[in-house]
């Protein structure tokens, strides 16, 4: 009994060592990942790839993530039918093909306001 006890502990230690570590996942990349659920429920053509919300960190230290807070919040609060009537489906995919391609530091077009 003992022993499954201690088990437990170290399970749990292990779990949650990269949360209280500040390795788990960051607010701006919870928020895209939830941008870009949405995106793929609503626009027809639209497909993220599973990289597309981590964090990458430039050369001069400058966090890049493919959606900003605001734009992901943006999204998360629009209908479908606005999504899709506003030009974001298409916006967004432009703007993946942009990340996908490495592109940084390149001026790239508001997804949504």
């Amino acid at each position: 009994m003992r022993s499954w006890i201690s088990a437990r502990r170290i399970l749990c230690v292990l779990l949650l060592a990269p949360l209280v570590l500040g390795m788990g996942i960051s607010e701006q990349e919870f928020l895209c990942e939830n941008a870009a659920a949405h995106l793929e429920e609503c626009c027809p053509s639209f497909s993220a790839t599973p990289a597309l919300c981590r964090q990458n960190v430039g050369c001069n230290g400058d966090e890049e993530l493919w959606l900003t807070a605001d734009e992901s919040r943006c999204i998360q609060d629009r209908e479908c039918g606005d999504l899709v009537a506003s030009n974001v489906c298409e916006q967004a995919a432009t703007r993946m093909k942009l990340a996908e391609g490495g592109s940084t530091g390149v001026a790239r077009p508001v997804v949504c306001r």
